[in-house]
């Protein structure tokens, strides 16, 4: 039977209670078909009592096939796409059930992170190594009336690497491939007598691939394409704490510093020989206290704070045409738990969110001759403020919900969500689900206030509203779930014809940003896993049809038809080998060299190999050989991917 309330007594985390692997002991057949998530509600629920779609990366999964970044492991999820320019370390972009990339909500350990700049609320997914992540759990359509503004598209929720009593130790990974690839990451965890403390250090380089082919662009004298490689580098720095402070009360702490140096090719540069990067620097920081006011009633009180950084160089110096863009978020919050019974959960709470943008750069006074360079500098905040509450019940074969969420938002403005599902038990095995959403997505601060990109204060919330309906399969050995989903996208901001309010910017031809799109987006959603004797396999696919209203042209980003299969098989309790085939139709992209066109690039299916063998038991060793068939295949219109390439690596564990 469903239960709600946390069991008495018990204060861990979701991530430090499951998911968890043991390095140190012979490799396991075992993965979870039915794991304790949190993203789905905020508080503990098995995956199989969740209404709204929702599917988890378990500790597993992400260290299989050696993969060198989020994309490469998001990629094949169900109602998911991801791109990314270029090879590894390259920006990336992921799009959940037709939705902008500005409209998923990514969270870090409960902290929300996404770029404040006028080109919208973009998350930096290359900023996250893998040496950093122990889960992931994705929760697919509006979420707006649990997490608040930005998940019209979903919400994915990364859990770092956390202490727990049962991996106490020293671990330590290396891994070198092709292209020069060679990561190290080390991960200490230490029991501190009622806690528990995690430390994990990484660093990730590679020479790359040339991101864009300059013969392709022959006949195009205005692309202007470096054949180098193009490289990254990047480095990561986590700590977490955790600390009974009674039986009753916890502490939680977390720390996360990334920096990456990433190359790129840029197809409006002056000459072929100048030499781009990206220089990031990500720093988030989490304290959470918890405390059980009675048996039945929890309260916890969460201070996170979110610090993005990003430089744009040409030949090793700051381009001040780019500039650079620092975005801070600081969010408080207060959440409580309430259970009346077994079968019954009330939640409600406060959250208060600042979101800050500091930004600078050069543009031109092009009404004289010569244009006169401007310095242009944008320092702005914004505050919201959010009420939520819910209600989970649980009645014979029925399971409901409700999230109501009412949001205080900049200027004066204000905006209510809500979160409607059912669920059907049909017999032990079958249960059928309904819900209906609703969600808002707040402008950026450069979108309300950069005028010089178009800003524009009078901009209203983006807006979404969902329906889903789901049939699920649950038994000892498979877990699946098929979902037919509705969503419909209104007020989307985007750049108008006509000029911002600011005379001298008007005068430059700088039009205003306005809300003026509007979309749709109708498919189903097929979540597979099944496991047999020595097999295991799982199943991701995605039909859509997203569309444009009022406008012929195609959604950018958006294949009709994704999905991944990943097949491993056990030949021992210590030697495995797996196999995945990621594959999409052909869709739309940003064609290179043109600012308002076009590209229809083609479908592809990429195949990934790998095998682990556990030497002995404080010593693994692992091989993949991603694209194994060296496909030539494109995520946006001219920009490269890695070919065949090859990954070996050797993790050693102290205990």
């Amino acid at each position: 039977m469903k239960n709600f309330a946390t069991p008495k007594g018990v204060f861990l985390p979701a991530w430090w209670i499951i998911g968890l692997s043991t390095v140190g002991a012979t490799h396991s057949h075992s993965q979870e078909l039915n794991p304790v998530i949190v993203v789905s509600n905020r508080v503990n629920e098995q995956l199989v009592d969740a209404l709204p779609s929702v599917t988890v990366i378990q500790k597993l999964d992400i260290d299989k096939f050696r993969y060198a970044d989020l994309y490469e492991l998001l990629s094949g999820q169900p109602g998911m796409q991801l791109t990314r320019s270029g090879g590894a370390g390259n920006p990336t972009s992921v799009y959940t059930r037709g939705a902008n990339s500005t409209q998923t909500l990514v969270l870090v350990d409960g902290i929300p992170f996404a770029s404040q700049g006028a080109i919208g609320a973009i998350s930096p997914l290359e900023a996250i190594p893998l040496a950093q992540v122990e889960r992931i759990e994705i929760l697919r359509g509006n979420a707006s009336a649990i997490y608040g503004p930005g998940a019209a598209g979903g919400v994915i929720q990364i859990f770092t690497q956390s202490p727990t009593v049962a991996s106490e130790g020293v671990d330590v990974k290396a891994d070198l491939g092709s292209l020069n690839s060679r990561t190290i990451q080390t991960s200490i965890r230490k029991n501190t007598g009622d806690g528990q403390l995690s430390v994990t250090m990484s660093d990730n380089r590679s020479d790359g691939i040339s991101t864009m082919t300059p013969a392709r662009y022959i006949n195009a004298p205005n692309v202007k394409v470096n054949p180098d490689r193009n490289g990254f580098d990047a480095q990561s720095f986590g700590l977490g704490w955790r600390q009974n402070l009674s039986a009753s009360t916890q502490l939680v702490l977390n720390y996360l510093n990334t920096s990456t140096l990433a190359s790129y090719d840029n197809p409006y540069a002056l000459t072929s020989a100048e030499r781009w990067n990206t220089k990031s620097k990500l720093e988030l920081a989490g304290a959470q206290i918890s405390h059980r006011m009675t048996e039945d009633w929890k309260t916890t009180f969460t201070y996170g704070q979110a610090t993005s950084k990003l430089s744009t160089l040409t030949n090793d110096v700051v381009n001040a045409d780019y500039g650079t863009t620092n975005s801070y978020q600081e969010q408080i919050k207060w959440d409580n738990s309430v259970g009346f019974g077994r079968n019954t959960l009330a939640t409600f709470g406060y959250v208060n969110q600042l979101s800050e943008l500091d930004a600078g750069r050069t543009s031109y006074d092009w009404n004289v001759n010569p244009a006169t360079p401007i310095d242009v500098r944008v320092k702005k905040s914004v505050r919201q403020e959010r009420i939520f509450g819910g209600l989970n019940q649980r009645v014979g074969a029925w399971s409901w919900r409700v999230n109501l969420s009412h949001e205080q938002l900049p200027g004066s403005q204000s905006g209510d969500t809500y979160l409607l599902g059912a669920g059907y038990d049909l017999n032990a095995n079958y249960k059928v689900t309904l819900t209906r959403s609703t969600a808002i997505q707040l402008p950026t601060v450069g979108q309300l206030y950069d005028v010089a990109y178009g800003g524009n204060a009078n901009l209203k919330p983006e807006h979404s509203a969902s329906t889903e309906v789901g049939l699920q399969f649950k038994n000892a050995n498979s877990f699946w779930r098929v979902v037919a989903f509705d969503v419909h996208y209104k007020d989307m901001i985007a750049a108008s014809s006509n000029p911002v309010a600011d005379p001298f910017w008007a005068d430059q031809f700088v039009t205003q940003l306005e809300n003026l799109s509007n979309a749709k987006n109708k498919g189903f959603e097929f979540a597979y896993a099944r496991r047999w004797a020595a097999w295991r396999l799982q199943l991701a696919y995605t039909i859509q049809n997203p569309e444009n209203l009022g406008s012929n042209r195609p959604i950018q980003n958006r294949a009709k038809r994704f999905g991944a299969l990943t097949v491993s098989h056990f030949m021992d309790e210590r030697t495995s080998l797996n196999a995945k085939v990621l594959a999409t139709s052909e869709r739309w992209t940003p064609m290179i060299g043109s600012f308002s066109s076009s590209a229809l690039v083609p479908g592809y299916a990429v195949l990934n190999l790998s095998a682990e063998h556990q030497v002995r038991p404080d010593l693994r060793f692992s091989f993949s050989v991603l694209n194994a068939l060296d496909k030539t295949y494109y995520h946006l219109d001219g920009y490269n991917n890695p070919g065949r390439t090859y990954h070996m690596g050797l993790k050693y564990a102290y205990r």
